[in-house]
């Protein structure tokens, strides 16, 4: 009689297998300025051991994304955003942003820095954009025209900062979201130029042009879905981490004219939105940002430190989630 060999049965007491380190799909939301604490928050994240399988990133969210998902070294990033902050170009694109050619300004550590006259630098932007559509100037623009301002002031940025290479040749895998205001959806970018993604989900709509993508019109969605969570959750990870670098909904005053009055209802739109993209991260990084306007890059280090502080802060609390001690190993 020939007996059969059999698999041996598993014995109930074989231990579970150890977890290994903890893989998330970082998620980096739009902000302007306040995005530079996505730099010292991606530190943080590689500090604690985290592997980032992928990175997601809207408008300056995906700048940043980009450059970390190219290069991977947070202190060659960092290196370089100062390089761009500290340079002619920056400040010049500065001034023809916030239209204070007549103004430029002070030293501080060798940074020059745009100063708008007087108080205005403290002043939201959106109200100065406002009082110029009333006395009549860019009305032209904005009626005939795609957009208040050029391209080349992002482009000149993205080009310093990030390789023309393809979107699928980074070292970390990055989705790079955009609006198309063709089909109205909400469009995720995975292949075709990084530098042209970035311009696309940087140009803020009215003040940078659109950019084309075969038949779609792509801009910034960050107005709208400024932390793009959901997109995050579809890929596989052990965990989703998104860094919110937006501003809190603060009390207006009256709105007096047609165009206040858009731009408060969609400020609260995205509010409204972010609050319920939330629902979907695991981790949720904040830095203390949020009284920073969007177009206020001065003390650059503070912002960096800012994210640092709450990336470190957020990621210390990662052993005693529960979800992370069964997936993830003690660092």
């Amino acid at each position: 009689m020939k007996l059969l060999d059999l698999p041996a049965l598993p014995s109930s007491k074989t231990a579970a297998p150890e977890p290994g380190p903890c893989r998330a799909v970082v998620t980096l939301g739009g902000g302007g300025a306040r995005g530079l604490a996505h730099l010292g928050a991606l530190e943080a994240i590689g500090e604690s051991g985290v592997l980032t399988e992928r990175i997601v990133g809207v408008s300056i969210g995906g700048l940043m994304g980009g450059l970390y998902a190219v290069h991977q070294d947070i202190y060659r990033m960092q290196a370089a955003a100062m390089q761009l902050l500290d340079s002619p170009m920056f400040s010049a694109s500065c001034n023809q942003l916030l239209g204070s050619a007549s103004q430029v300004g002070s030293r501080g550590k060798g940074r020059v820095v745009a100063t708008p006259p007087s108080s205005v630098w403290y002043s939201d932007w959106y109200t100065r954009i406002v009082r110029l559509i009333r006395t009549g100037r860019h009305v032209g623009r904005l009626l005939s025209g795609p957009a208040l301002m050029t391209s080349g002031i992002l482009d000149e940025a993205i080009e310093q900062l990030i390789p023309d290479i393809d979107l699928q040749e980074t070292a970390i895998p990055i989705s790079i979201v955009a609006a198309d205001l063709v089909s109205g959806h909400r469009i995720v970018l995975e292949t075709g130029s990084l530098r042209k993604a970035i311009l696309a989900s940087t140009a803020i709509p009215g003040f940078f042009p659109p950019v084309a993508w075969g038949d779609a019109m792509l801009c910034d969605i960050g107005v709208l879905d400024s932390l793009p969570l959901t997109i995050a959750k579809s890929y596989p990870a052990d965990l989703v981490i998104g860094v919110d670098v937006g501003s809190g909904l603060q009390r207006s005053g009256p709105c007096e004219s047609a165009v206040e009055v858009m731009m408060r209802v969609e400020e609260i739109g995205e509010q409204l939105h972010r609050r319920h993209s939330l629902r979907h991260g695991d981790l949720i990084i904040r830095p203390d940002v949020g009284h920073r306007h969007w177009y206020d890059f001065r003390n650059p280090e503070r912002l960096i430190e800012e994210g640092r502080r709450a990336g470190r802060r957020v990621l210390a609390e990662l052993p005693h989630r529960k979800f992370s001690q069964r997936v993830c190993a003690p660092t």
